[in-house]
Order: structure tokens, then C-alpha cells, then sequence
């Protein structure tokens, strides 16, 4: 159990972090469609290697690697 000003604090990275992660996006030509980008986000959000909003294994915002069509998991797990 937390504190509840740690759950605020958390709550407001997680917007931040997502506004950050959209304001790139909005900057990159090479992205997936929409439907790769939401398998990959699910395969992320179930990895044991995700911490919050972060990669464990390549420290990246997994939001924001999986919408990349250049980009791959590194532990291979997007085949």
C-alpha cells in the first residue's frame, strides 16, 4: 500500500508521460498500423520485464517503441 501522495505523484507521471510520448509521435513517418501497435502494447503490458511505463531490458517508454516500425522488442517477444 502507498502513500496517497505517492499514488498523485504516480498518477501525474503517467500523464506526463503519456503527453511526452504522443508529442513525439506526432513527429515520427515511421509507425506501425493501428492494430500492430495495440498487439504490441499488449504483449508489453503482460511482459515481466515492464516496470510501470518503461522497458526493464532496453530502458525505452514501451508506449513509444511499439509504435515504431523500425524498432523491435528486445527480447523478441513482437515476432
Amino acid at each position: 500500500m502507498s502513500c496517497k501522495d505517492c499514488e498523485r505523484q504516480a498518477a501525474f507521471l503517467a500523464t506526463d508521460i503519456e503527453a511526452l510520448v504522443n508529442e513525439q509521435l506526432a513527429l515520427e513517418i515511421n509507425l506501425v498500423n493501428e492494430n500492430e501497435w495495440r498487439k504490441r502494447q499488449l504483449i508489453c503490458e503482460s511482459c515481466p520485464y515492464r516496470q510501470e511505463h518503461t522497458c526493464s531490458v532496453c530502458g525505452c517508454f514501451y508506449k513509444f517503441r511499439t509504435a515504431l516500425s523500425t524498432k523491435h522488442c528486445p527480447m523478441n517477444y513482437w515476432k
